[in-house]
């Protein structure tokens, strides 16, 4: 699969007429990805998702978007369409994939006349670094696995860690996802070296949700690969 190709749109007015509508943002930087970020189009055919091949468009502020779906002869005679946009990357992990593989949405039908009956909303999507994501050199990560006690490894797991008062006056969050094997990369920019901090991996896929915890103290965590089992 080839990374997403840029056609900026001539203006975000455009934006109005597409079925989707969203934003991706490097949890890391809090920027627009500068790594390869690929986006693919599935079409929900009733009874499974379906690729279709279609690539999006990119506006001139970087939001992906596809202005073309929906598009028909009689918009009044027409039934909205199911799509979910998936973003993949060696970089980055979506954080919705904590929920589910892709961001869907629902293409109403418009024609030159008729706008759709329901306008785009902006979304946002977090990507969370994988672990192949280039950190720079002078930002804590904390790296480790994933699994279940009988020590399989567990993929699209949420890892978060949270510290507040007294430590931190305003309370910080940081969190990623664990990879295909169940590997992980949390930064920990804010974290202060001496106190336990609690690492909490949260499955929200496994019904009912299946959780993990580990204490960890920086610096001397950050050279270790951890293990959090869930249960």
């Amino acid at each position: 699969m080839n990374t997403v190709n840029i056609r900026p749109l001539p203006g975000e007015r455009r934006v109005n007429y597409s079925a989707g509508w969203f934003v991706p943002v490097d949890e890391v930087t809090g920027m627009p990805p500068a790594l390869p970020l690929r986006v693919f189009l599935d079409i929900h055919d009733g009874q499974g998702w379906v690729p279709t091949g279609i690539e999006p468009a990119i506006t001139l502020s970087g939001a992906i978007t596809y202005p073309g779906l929906g598009r028909c002869h009689n918009p009044a005679a027409a039934a909205p369409t199911r799509y979910r946009a998936r973003f993949e990357s060696e970089a980055y992990l979506a954080v919705g994939r904590a929920h589910q593989d892709g961001e869907e949405f629902l293409a109403y039908p418009f024609d030159g006349t008729t706008p759709p009956a329901v306008a785009a909303s902006r979304v946002t999507v977090s990507l969370a670094p994988a672990v192949g994501y280039p950190f720079p050199g002078h930002l804590p990560v904390l790296y480790g696995q994933v699994s279940t006690a009988a020590g399989e490894p567990v993929p699209d797991v949420l890892v978060s860690a949270t510290v507040g008062p007294p430590v931190l006056r305003t309370p910080q969050t940081a969190q990623t996802l664990t990879g295909p094997g169940g590997a992980f990369a949390l930064p920990l920019r804010w974290a202060p070296a001496g106190p336990a901090i609690t690492v909490t991996a949260t499955d929200y896929r496994h019904v009912p949700n299946r959780t993990g915890q580990l204490s960890v103290q920086l610096p001397g965590a950050l050279g270790r690969n951890q293990q959090i089992v869930i249960r």
